[in-house]
């Protein structure tokens, strides 16, 4: 069966739009000459898609005429005769729930090709962008393309949406860089009609108390059980995995229900041989059983994915995920089979990102926040009293609607957010590369994630106590999941000991490792490469200064450079580079402060 990676629709769209629509298309897909790329007329919609194999599986023409694509990476095979009935079931679009799981998009388009309906998973893993043009419409995953087609220019840029790229790195809510380009909500029943565009969320996926009054010993077996069956269900669908194994939690999980399946999982690492990822991923494996190998990933690889990644991201997101480009080559001659991502098991069983909700727009604690509030009033050549108090506006409004269970309701903003709107680009690199699966991204383990006490979601608390009851050798070794390991053997404790009575310096072999080393490959790109890793930010100078004080710009890059540890000056430089790449791409210049006029 095949896979659908992308697509774009068009319906009414100027000869113009069109072609600078499809430029962008074709130069995003040039990049990856191994899928497949098909174009069906369907009434007077224009449908592009492109994926693995036989994609043509993934549409089914319905009895009205009207036409079905499956596009993502669901979870299992579902008969489109079932999916049919059930559709034929539903008075309204909002009565349909999708029969996968995984990241999916369900796209129904009409016989006469007018009218557009748009089912997503539960967090809207898979981005949608759209935006009416003149008389037309266009929709796609991939940004660039709707851009293109929209011809915007700097004026078009929207304020509160660029702040909270500085900020945090990614957009928040529907919002993008610019004013007239949304993105399609999560979990919702979505149409473009002759009213235009419209949605309704669906609530799927919620925050409840239904667990509240469970006790503890029962949520450990029930979280160990439902985590589990939603990890198998996935494994049992393909004969072989590559399995991205780090030293966090959500990997060793899938790598330990995967060796009790046998299932043939492949492991890899990346990173300096002495990284926490790399020492503790080595010993994971080895405990499982599982072949291993590190993956060298140079220090060139900013300087030579960059321009692709903005092909594929545009301004999405800040430029960042450079080195799972690497990687992917890197692995591109070991055995064929698609690749398992930890995607949101994280925030799920608690790891909650959100801080404040306050007005200054930052959602995460200083490591985690690009510039500062503070930083961005030197920085960003505007007043930003009134774009920030829109940030904290639609954040306070977001919170509003996660009520009944509140802390499982900042992890749900965090999925709505940093995970869909900033993880999601390594699931969508892996399904570009070889195809993907989301094991964690399961409703019926979401659901028990998010009706839990606050007490079982605190640092990870109730995975803890999984691990020590039901994967104790996994719950022995430490990794970037805390300061200790779930259980301290005796020989940890004694290395501990010993450690602590030693400078740093003097921590060697063994002992280095249970401090943290971090992983540090875009430091060493960018101190290799120097100002090439940053592109195109030196293209756009001139531009990019009628925006931002370039003082502040290029002191961030001269910090980066000097940088041992500290990744918050790269960060900073990658958020720029989104907006550089815009003030490249843009079909005419503003006069210096008319883009901020009508924001």
């Amino acid at each position: 069966m095949g896979s659908v990676v992308g697509f774009t629709a068009f319906q009414n769209l100027g000869i113009d739009a069109l072609k600078r629509a499809l430029a962008a298309q074709q130069r995003t897909l040039s990049h990856f000459t191994h899928l497949e790329h098909r174009t069906l007329t369907l009434g007077e919609t224009r449908l592009e898609l492109w994926g693995h194999k036989e994609i043509l599986d993934r549409v089914h023409y319905l009895a009205d005429g009207s036409s079905l694509a499956l596009i993502g990476s669901p979870h299992g095979e579902v008969l489109w005769s079932d999916v049919e009935k059930s559709l034929a079931q539903a008075t309204r679009p909002e009565d349909f729930e999708l029969p996968w799981e995984g990241r999916v998009i369900l796209l129904r388009i009409s016989a006469d090709g007018t009218h557009w309906t748009m089912w997503n998973d539960w967090i809207g893993s898979i981005r949608v962008f759209q935006c009416q043009i003149d008389q037309g419409r266009i929709c796609s995953t991939l940004e660039p393309a709707v851009v293109a087609a929209a011809g915007f220019s700097p004026d078009d840029i929207f304020l509160p949406g660029l702040l909270c790229l500085l900020i945090n790195g990614h957009f928040v809510a529907d919002w993008t860089l610019f004013k007239s380009m949304k993105v399609v909500p999560p979990d919702c029943a979505a149409e473009w009609d002759c009213r235009g565009f419209h949605w309704k969320r669906l609530w799927t996926v919620k925050p409840t108390q239904d667990r509240w009054e469970t006790g503890w010993d029962d949520l450990v077996d029930e979280m160990s059980e439902l985590s589990r069956e939603a990890i198998a269900s996935v494994l049992k669908t393909q004969s072989s995995w590559i399995l991205p194994l780090s030293s966090g939690l959500d990997s060793r999980l899938i790598a330990a229900v995967g060796a009790d399946l046998g299932s043939n999982l492949h492991a890899f690492a990346w990173g300096s041989p002495d990284s926490t990822d790399v020492v503790y991923s080595r010993q994971i494996a080895k405990a499982l059983g599982l072949p291993w190998r590190r993956v060298e990933l140079g220090t060139d690889f900013l300087a030579k994915y960059t321009q692709q990644w903005a092909d594929l991201f545009g301004s999405g997101m800040h430029f960042h995920g450079m080195y799972q480009m690497a990687f992917l080559d890197a692995i591109g001659k070991e055995p064929r089979g698609p690749i398992l991502c930890g995607f949101v098991g994280d925030v799920l069983a608690g790891s909650s990102f959100i801080q404040s909700l306050d007005g200054n727009g930052e959602l995460y604690s200083k490591w985690y926040t690009h510039w500062t509030s503070d930083e961005l009033r030197a920085l960003v050549k505007v007043p930003l009293d009134l774009p920030l108090e829109e940030v904290g506006t639609e954040l306070r409004r977001q919170s509003e609607l996660c009520s009944g269970n509140h802390y499982a309701g900042r992890l749900l903003m965090g999925l709505w957010n940093r995970q869909r709107l900033f993880i999601e680009f390594q699931s969508t690199l892996l399904d570009y590369w070889r195809g993907t699966a989301t094991p964690f991204l399961n409703r019926s383990y979401a659901r028990f994630c998010l009706s839990l006490p606050r007490v079982a979601l605190e640092q990870r608390q109730l995975l803890g106590d999984v691990y020590r009851r039901h994967y104790g050798l996994l719950a022995t070794i430490p990794g970037t999941y805390g300061v200790e390991p779930f259980i301290r053997t005796g020989q940890y404790l004694v290395k501990r000991r010993i450690s602590r009575t030693l400078p740093i310096g003097l921590r060697l072999g063994p002992l280095r490792h249970l401090d943290e080393v971090p992983l540090r490959m875009d430091m060493d790109c960018l101190q290799a490469s120097g100002r090439e890793a940053v592109w195109p930010i030196d293209d756009v100078r001139d531009r990019l200064g009628q925006w931002l004080d370039m003082d502040q710009v290029d002191a961030a890059y001269h910090a980066a450079m000097a940088s041992k540890a500290d990744v918050r000056p790269l960060r900073k430089l990658q958020s720029v580079q989104a907006l550089a790449y815009r003030l490249l791409t843009c079909t005419r210049t503003a006069k210096s402060g008319q883009q901020f006029r009508n924001w």
